[in-house]
């Protein structure tokens, strides 16, 4: 399924603000891949969703991963930090700092690399696509709440390629 480059604009305008409200939440300053993740597990299009389930995993488990990790890796430098409580509501992307967009490391690693898949394909933006580049990561937040969930990095590639391979059909 093809869709034109207004899609893409609006994924963005999406994608962006609400990662940064993601991050907010989980008390971090900027983005990262996970929270590209997270938001992109809620998204109407449906293909982050359908990745995870492709490989047999839930896809509302990765955020109680994601707050898990984060947990265990303050826990060695003598932090501690309760996670969000689910039911609480987002902060507002209204609330975010005006300029310009700041993420983490891990979200400047993704997103230009799946900005390279999707211009490759001549496709559009889709949570699968940040699936199948978050897979590739072997360090970090998002490969640890991966392996925590017990998924298996290739496994997921497979699984995100299959999808969008779907999706361009």
């Amino acid at each position: 399924m093809k869709r034109s480059r207004m899609y893409d604009i609006r994924f963005m305008q999406s994608l962006f603000p609400a990662a940064e409200a993601e991050a907010a939440a989980m008390g971090e300053r900027e983005p990262g891949a996970e929270h590209l993740i997270l938001v992109s597990l809620g998204f109407q299009e449906g293909s982050a969703r359908r990745v995870f389930e492709r490989i047999g995993a839930d896809p509302d488990q990765f955020r109680a991963a994601v707050v898990s990790q984060h947990e265990e890796a303050l826990r060695p430098i003598g932090l501690s930090e309760t996670g969000p409580d689910p039911d609480d509501p987002l902060p507002s992307p209204s609330d975010r700092p005006a300029g310009i967009y700041r993420s983490a490391p891990s979200a400047r690693e993704v997103f230009p690399e799946v900005v390279k898949l999707v211009k490759r394909d001549k496709s559009c933006l889709s949570g699968a696509y940040l699936l199948l580049v978050s897979s590739r990561m072997e360090f970090g937040n998002t490969a640890r709440a991966l392996a925590a969930m017990g998924i298996d990095r290739n496994e997921l590639a497979a699984a995100a390629q299959a999808e969008i391979d779907d999706l361009n059909a």
